[in-house]
């Protein structure tokens, strides 16, 4: 008889800071997974909201466990906390007001199975709450990624390309910290795939944290060029295009 092949750990990361209204849905959404074989790792980063905390403190879920900042640290730094600890081959940056599809797991982690030398899976996604709609990102493009962050940070990432460009960078806590972590990998060699699914869902309400990102654009492209000072060097850029055809 043929020995079945073992399925990868995967370990969902979810970051948490006063969602404790949302935070067990989203667990539930990946507990719902046809996918067998993850973990789930909550950051509770240092939330102030009494009810946020009585949440984690109680939570008993399975495959799930908490880690407590003792300090605010922020969403990267949360985020790095989580994989730190992580235990899976990949790693799944889940907000805590946001879910995921059944299907999300199974189906990004066959692309990485697959395709050994791609770095993340991004998928479509659905827009819920205050506004409905769906999106599918355009394919990957390291060109456009420079000027345009296409993809979401729900994307299923390999936890070697994490560690080869050392996380995502805790110094960002104003956001675009994906986007600046989708960079940092394009510019390892780490490119990534998109699946057309719709399989992630995006909660809307009210202000948020991409609502005040928005507001401080300017600035974080600046950072994050800076951060990057040779992918943006014109001859660089030059380049790029012509490698990627746009």
């Amino acid at each position: 008889m043929k020995k079945k092949k073992t399925q990868p750990l995967v370990s969902v990361i979810i970051p948490c800071y006063n969602y404790g209204q949302y935070v067990v849905e989203a667990i539930d959404s990946c507990l719902q997974s046809s996918y067998e074989n993850f973990e789930i790792i909550v950051v509770n980063d240092c939330s102030t909201d009494p009810y946020t905390n009585n949440v984690l403190s109680n939570l008993n879920k399975p495959k799930t466990y908490v880690i407590n900042h003792t300090e605010n640290k922020g969403l990267p730094a949360s985020r790095n906390t989580a994989i730190k600890a992580a235990k899976g081959k990949y790693f799944l940056p889940l907000d805590a007001d946001d879910t995921i599809e059944p299907a999300f797991i199974q189906k990004t982690v066959r692309v990485l199975e697959k395709h050994p030398n791609v770095g993340f899976v991004a998928t479509g996604r659905r827009h819920f709450g205050t506004e409905n709609k769906i999106h599918v990102p355009p394919k990957y493009n390291l060109y456009k990624l420079l000027f345009q962050n296409i993809c979401a940070v729900t994307s299923l990432v390999r936890k070697e390309a994490w560690e080869e460009v050392g996380g995502f960078n805790e110094k960002m806590i104003d956001g675009y910290e994906d986007w600046a972590f989708w960079i940092s990998l394009g510019e390892k060699g780490w490119f990534g795939r998109r699946i057309d699914d719709i399989l992630f869902n995006y909660r809307k309400h009210g202000e948020s944290m991409i609502t005040e990102s928005i507001k401080k654009h300017d600035d974080l492209v600046k950072q994050i060029r800076v951060n990057h000072p040779e992918l943006y060097k014109p001859e660089r850029l030059a380049q790029i295009k012509k490698e990627w055809k746009k």
